[in-house]
């Protein structure tokens, strides 16, 4: 394994690259996904636990890790932690090749206040990672009122269709950061249809890692096999939205979600409206569903073979048959 540090302009932030050996062996690991890591610490430092040992976790599942120690301090301005997190997915982007990484598969991997890092970059930034995973991440802005910052937004409410899949997970135990950061957040990914997996457990206190004895610090507090669950679960979410290294493949009805794969009738309409060609589609053959789904938004989850489904006798198969052809080619 190849192990260096980079400094990051402008404020000289220190990105640690964790990067596998080639091997002949494994032809299909020559380029892998690649994990950021924001460790939490409140913005006030950057925990060791939740650095190394999350990028040695990853880097286990078939990743190349990155771990981004970011400006920090009560008087450091938050805005100067997302310079240093963009600066580090532009770094990874830009040297993808020597890196060994693809380009288009750089997870966010944030906790605490490294989760409403991670969160920032995927609402507020220009250039978002490609997922993200929170764990108890801060994204209320009344959260930071106890540390003396008053002044941060909601980040659900900054969430756009542009902002990318998520893998979130807290504890109802928290009382540091309430679970109602996680919950806000997820609910604003559904009202935009932004594939998410949210997993609250009920029992741990905050800081957990990978809530195992090596992230522990000594504390039984710390430790919590329930809880540990949530590494395997975030590798599961990421393969299923990217493949896994040539082997596996990404969900089907995950890809349309994200704007990929082939319109048809199994498609929920929120997901074809988003594209022209299917709504003009939708619009010229069946107006009569586009007044039903204006007069109640909730029925655009659902897809057309459902509706048919319950008024067979008003979309005859011909029509359906006809229809999802003309999807098809938008």
């Amino acid at each position: 394994m190849d192990c260096m540090n980079v400094q990051l302009e402008p404020n000289q932030a220190r990105l640690t690259c964790y990067l596998q050996d080639k091997s002949d062996a494994m032809p299909n690991t020559a380029i892998r996904p690649a994990a950021l890591i924001f460790p939490g610490g409140g913005y006030q430092y950057c925990s060791d636990r939740e650095a190394e040992p999350v990028a040695l976790a990853y880097l286990a599942e078939g990743f190349n890790a990155f771990v981004l120690r970011y400006t920090t301090g009560m008087d450091c301005p938050l805005d100067r932690s997302l310079q240093d997190a963009q600066a580090a997915l532009a770094y990874l982007r830009q040297n993808a090749q020597e890196l060994r990484i693809d380009p288009h598969k750089i997870v966010a991997v944030g906790f605490s206040a490294g989760g409403h890092l991670a969160a920032a970059m995927g609402t507020q930034s220009e250039k978002k990672p490609d997922a993200l995973v929170l764990g108890y991440a801060v994204t209320l802005g009344a959260t930071w009122a106890p540390m003396g910052r008053k002044s941060e937004p909601d980040l659900g409410s900054l969430v756009t269709d542009s902002t990318p899949p998520a893998f979130i997970f807290a504890t109802q135990g928290d009382s540091l950061v309430p679970v109602k950061n996680s919950l806000v957040f997820a609910d604003a990914l559904a009202d935009h249809d932004i594939p998410f997996a949210l997993h609250i457990f009920p029992t741990g206190e905050h800081g957990l890692s990978l809530a195992r004895p090596c992230t522990s610090n000594g504390d039984e507090k710390r430790v919590n096999a329930e809880v540990a669950r949530w590494l395997p679960m975030s590798i599961s979410f990421l393969q299923d939205i990217w493949g896994a290294l040539g082997v596996v493949e990404p969900r089907a009805e995950l890809t349309a979600q994200m704007g990929g794969g082939q319109a048809g009738l199994d498609v929920p309409f929120k997901r074809l409206l988003k594209r022209p060609g299917a709504a003009e589609v939708l619009q010229r053959r069946l107006p009569e569903v586009m007044g039903i789904l204006q007069q109640n938004p909730l029925l655009k989850g659902a897809s057309l073979r459902q509706l048919s489904g319950f008024m067979p006798d008003a979309y005859p198969e011909e029509l359906l048959r006809s229809i999802d052809e003309e999807l098809s080619r938008t």
